[in-house]
């Protein structure tokens, strides 16, 4: 299984990916984790080199799931997936799941990798708004990709179909 998952912030790649690599055995990797190194005094963004070379390791390995946000930086994935999937959740469900989210991390219910300041809702928000404004764009250049690429308005249709190709 190579799955590539991306949407937006707040969209529900991770918790999609996790669940996915629970289910089926397969590692899950965050994008995010590929260009920052994460350390005690805070990420650190990976040199190109490093950066590209841990991401070549993940994608030319057997099984495999990445998720991240649709950026033009390690899109190599999508030559290499079974799947692309595209979690493009509506844009009310994203704002509150980013809101959500932030106010879990903030009172120490929920881990998190950057640290919950008001200056990182407003980037998560700002995010959430990018991907709209971005959305076409994504779409027509996913669309390719043909019948690699899936578009799934909710995580569970996404669950259902990975379901019955993956059993």
């Amino acid at each position: 299984m190579k799955l590539d998952i991306i949407g937006s912030v707040a969209s529900g790649k991770t918790t999609l990916a996790k669940s996915l690599s629970e289910t089926y055995h397969v590692p899950f990797y965050q994008k995010d984790n590929i260009v920052w190194e994460r350390t005690l005094n805070g990420d650190i963004k990976r040199e190109d080199k490093a950066r590209d070379q841990l991401f070549q390791g993940i994608i030319n390995s057997e099984d495999w799931i990445v998720e991240g946000s649709p950026r033009k930086l390690l899109r190599e994935s999508f030559e290499k997936c079974d799947y692309i999937i595209l979690l493009d959740i509506p844009l009310h469900k994203r704002l509150s799941r980013a809101i959500g989210r932030w106010i879990r991390q903030r009172t120490g219910k929920e881990k998190y990798n950057s640290r919950p300041t008001f200056r990182f809702l407003w980037y998560n928000i700002k995010w959430v708004f990018e991907y709209e404004k971005d959305r076409k764009e994504i779409i027509e250049y996913l669309s390719k990709y043909g019948a690699k690429y899936k578009r799934f308005t909710t995580s569970e249709s996404a669950k259902m179909f990975i379901s019955k190709l993956f059993q």
